[in-house]
């Protein structure tokens, strides 16, 4: 026996009043699949099917006279196919969007913008091209850092094959190096204090000798002198 459903037992299942079922009743939406002679009303399977599809065009903004339409119209289902596969494209296209912003968010998660440094720069935006150009920055760090590398080895080898005198050059030359690319990042960046949201450069001999993570360098705040992981941002 096919199942079937009180109204009570309908409009639980579908999340509807059964007064909304009345309504469709006396519209001519849908009607219960049969009605006892007391008066209860039993709905089946495909009623149920037929309510939610009604549900579903609601949600899409169709008014009832224009579902009505379109349920009684021979040419229904075709027209309905296209909606739901116009529906189906304008929903991806929403979850594409979505998705990016989704991207945008976890990128702001990952370099942990803090709520003061929300309100100490000029917005998302803002934050996101410093974010993009201290990237940049950290890239061509790497880059010379690995020629400094290389200086160095080179430096190391000749001091086993050629002289003394050539090697100390070259090595120093590496040190000397080395530090003007400190100094080249130093002068590119700036710390924010998480605890009172304070901009601020430390010295440069601070600098180099805090301890640092990728993004973050432990520091002393010159505001409230709150020594903590202070975020590291590009200068203006």
């Amino acid at each position: 026996m096919p199942e079937r459903y009180t109204i009570g037992e309908a409009a639980k299942k579908l999340q509807v009043s059964t007064r909304t079922l009345r309504f469709y009743e006396e519209k001519d939406l849908v009607r219960p699949a049969y009605t006892e002679e007391n008066g209860y009303r039993f709905y089946s399977e495909e009623q149920i099917r037929q309510i939610e599809l009604i549900l579903f065009l609601k949600e899409l903004g169709f008014s009832l006279r224009q579902i009505k339409m379109l349920i009684q119209d021979k040419h229904g289902g075709q027209s309905l196919d296209l909606l739901l596969k116009e529906q189906y494209q304008e929903n991806q296209r929403k979850i594409d969007k979505l998705s990016k912003k989704q991207r945008k968010i976890e990128h702001l998660q990952k370099i942990k913008l803090s709520r003061v440094v929300l309100t100490n720069h000029s917005g998302i935006k803002d934050i996101m091209r410093k974010e993009n150009r201290l990237s940049a920055l950290r890239r061509r760090m790497c880059f010379l850092g690995i020629l400094l590398i290389l200086g160095e080895l080179i430096g190391i080898s000749l001091l086993y094959a050629f002289k003394v005198q050539m090697s100390v050059a070259v090595i120093g030359i590496t040190v000397v190096g080395a530090i003007a690319l400190s100094k080249y990042y130093y002068d590119n960046v700036e710390y924010v204090c998480p605890n009172c949201g304070d901009v601020f450069i430390p010295s440069f001999l601070t600098f180099n000798l805090a301890p640092h993570t990728p993004k973050f360098r432990k520091l002393t705040c010159p505001r409230c002198g709150k020594r903590s992981y202070c975020l590291e941002i590009i200068r203006e």
